[in-house]
């Protein structure tokens, strides 16, 4: 029997928006003056977290080589007070050329054969392959680009196109200074042999305002003498590789093990995404937080005892690192070639996160918490973070400068 319904238009369907737009770009005449464009998902203050602010401290120990700098949204402009100031992120700006525009705009983007791109994440590198296709047509030699690797972006899918889509954007090989944020991410790469013209490990920073927050307290944590033990995890339902459904089955595991005075004696917290308030098996409620401010998450960070944060990714992560830093004992876990736990004596890491694993060392810790409430402890920075700012790490490897072949 035949469907006798209309077609459906591909525009209007759902399967043309399963598919990431390309860039629309125009090649113009330059001005012989080499410009760095440093793309970003966006440029928006009240999402500055992680990975954006970390490529924006990167980028600025770059353009020290360019007079010339603009900074490219994938997204759509804010209201300028919406917006970073880009002068902050540009190293001696007083005379320098600084733009900002938007890639995907109502004209298509006008680049030179002048332009170098600083690509951020894997789709930003459509911007610097629709370049090179450009000025491979106009018969320029393509020039190299930087890309700032802050995990390996094909595992956040399944097997399909953006998992494809993300691979590819690693192997572009000659043409690629690629710059990894953390030595364990650089690992992985070697040993899934990506060849990149240039490698770099730049070693991460503790977040700023973390760093102020610890300098205002002396790096002494006080003890934490409170009424309950407070567990705080990273819960974040809808990234696999945070495995929220695992952490909640190890909490439940371990809390049917304890006598309801013992549960008692516990309240847990739940932050990084918004979710439903959840009620245990055992009864122990979980309380949401949702995303938290910065000095929302120092003043928890504060009077927490134990953290939890799972990472399913060779990069690091950083909130394990900054639940260790502020003296919580911090269960997180390993994959490939990390293993985060001789970084610092709080941090334990489980073979995998495997919820039987987690209640055993949620044992564990319940009984370090016990003695550390009465304790003072100096702060002390895991050994795979620097007291330096990302921007001073950067500056410290001499990155080479890229400028396009005439």
């Amino acid at each position: 029997m035949q469907n006798s319904n209309p077609p459906l238009a591909y525009a209007q369907s759902k399967y043309k928006e399963s598919v990431i737009a390309r860039p629309q770009l125009q090649l113009k005449e330059g001005g012989g003056q080499a410009r760095l464009n440093i793309i970003l998902p966006h440029f928006l203050t009240r999402w500055a977290f992680g990975g954006v602010v970390s490529a924006l401290q990167v980028a600025k120990a770059l353009t020290v080589h360019y007079d010339s700098i603009r900074f490219l949204s994938l997204n759509p402009l804010g209201e300028p007070e919406e917006m970073f100031d880009f002068k902050d992120f540009v190293e001696s700006p007083e005379g320098k050329n600084i733009q900002c525009a938007v890639v995907h705009g109502p004209e298509p983007l006008e680049t030179t054969a002048d332009d170098v791109f600083f690509c951020t994440y894997w789709i930003s590198t459509f911007v610097w392959e629709e370049h090179a296709r450009l000025m491979e047509q106009a018969g320029n030699p393509k020039t190299p680009f930087y890309y700032f690797i802050q995990d390996y972006e094909p595992g956040f899918y399944p097997f399909g196109y953006r998992f494809a889509m993300s691979q590819a954007s690693y192997r572009h090989h000659e043409y690629t200074h690629a710059l990894f944020n953390s030595q364990t991410l650089a690992n992985w790469f070697d040993e899934e042999d990506y060849p990149f013209a240039r490698r770099y490990v730049v070693v991460p920073s503790l977040n700023q305002f973390l760093r102020e927050r610890l300098d205002k307290l002396d790096w002494r944590l006080e003890s934490r003498d409170s009424e309950k033990t407070v567990i705080f995890f990273y819960g974040r339902p809808e990234q696999p590789r945070n495995c929220f459904a695992p952490i909640l089955d190890g909490l439940d595991r371990f809390f049917s093990e304890l006598s309801p005075e013992e549960r008692a004696g516990f309240h847990v917290l739940s932050a990084g995404q918004e979710h439903e308030d959840i009620l245990l098996s055992s009864g122990v409620p979980i309380k949401s937080m949702g995303k938290l401010s910065m000095d929302k998450y120092a003043a928890y960070l504060e009077f927490s005892h134990i953290g939890i944060s799972f990472m399913v990714s060779p990069h690091p992560s950083y909130p394990p690192l900054e639940m260790a830093s502020f003296g919580l004992y911090t269960i997180t876990n390993d994959f490939g070639p990390k293993n985060i736990s001789r970084a610092h004596p709080n941090l334990k890491s489980l073979p995998a996160p495997d919820p039987m694993l987690l209640a055993a060392e949620l044992h564990k810790a319940a009984r370090w918490a016990a003695k550390r409430k009465s304790a003072v402890q100096k702060a002390v920075l895991p050994n795979c973070i620097s007291p330096l700012p990302w921007e001073e790490n950067a500056r410290a490897l001499k990155l080479s400068p890229i400028f396009p072949v005439k």
